[in-house]
């Protein structure tokens, strides 16, 4: 009798302490309330890193409507003034070129049509220096006369339209800091007219639907720039086409035969 009232004691005492320690160690609810929580409290963190990268994706594809973006050159510009646009004929660029002693070099560019036909490009360039406070500039203005394939009368200066420009530039010795030819393109070039349309390796090259306009690194103090006119281009191969595809040269003879009295 005494054991089974010692035992019922026994029990009776070991039941709250066991609550207790339950208590004290949390209950499986309690444990639930806290993972549910810490869940909670990681999705946030994830939802804030998620919106962050995408505000900071759609800032950098907006980057060029944030800082103004400069125009490609659509001519020949010096100090930020255009001074002679595509198709200028080479006597109106003479007169404004700062150089008077500047001398015309005319040459023939032989083309091979598709249909066999060897025919002369007239070009012609002007090259002449300018020198500032930091740079050394070697610049060449660059003809070609699209008229003459039409009519080998069309062969006096007038004709030639400018349609590229090609400028070397080397940097003075500025002393402490040295400017080199990667600060040109970096302060420069990338921030006035932003991403290039594509970089080949070599020239960061930018179009639009007049003109593109490439530059390149050369060594530390020499760069080079290469500016092209899209109109002019277009003008002298529909000039060739016009004049030596089959179709051209159809329509020519009709012309030719219409003089003739029969």
């Amino acid at each position: 009798m005494k054991k089974i009232i010692i035992y019922s004691l026994a029990f009776a005492i070991l039941m709250p302490l066991r609550g207790d320690g339950l208590q004290l160690f949390g209950s499986k609810k309690t444990s639930d309330k806290e993972k549910k929580s810490e869940q909670k409290a990681s999705s946030q963190r994830d939802d804030m890193t998620e919106d962050f990268s995408t505000t900071e994706v759609a800032t950098r594809k907006n980057i060029e409507s944030v800082i103004p973006v400069k125009r490609i050159p659509s001519g020949w510009v010096f100090r930020d003034e255009l001074l002679a646009p595509w198709e200028s004929n080479l006597p109106a660029v003479l007169s404004i070129i700062p150089d008077t002693t500047v001398e015309v070099v005319y040459h023939d560019d032989n083309r091979t049509t598709r249909e066999g036909f060897v025919l002369p490009i007239k070009r012609a360039s002007v090259e002449f220096q300018y020198t500032s406070r930091l740079t050394h500039e070697l610049i060449m203005l660059e003809f070609v006369n699209v008229d003459f394939i039409y009519s080998t009368t069309n062969n006096n200066d007038s004709h030639f339209i400018l349609e590229g420009i090609t400028k070397k530039v080397k940097l003075k010795d500025t002393g402490f800091p040295q400017l080199t030819s990667s600060d040109i393109i970096k302060h420069k070039v990338l921030m006035e007219y932003g991403t290039p349309k594509e970089f080949d390796g070599v020239w960061h090259i930018y179009e639009d639907v007049n003109s593109s306009y490439k530059v390149r690194e050369l060594d530390e103090r020499n760069i080079k720039v290469e500016t092209k006119s899209f109109k002019v281009v277009d003008k002298l191969e529909k000039a060739i086409d016009d004049t030596y595809s089959k179709q051209g040269i159809e329509y020519k003879k009709r012309l030719m035969v219409q003089g003739i009295d029969i």
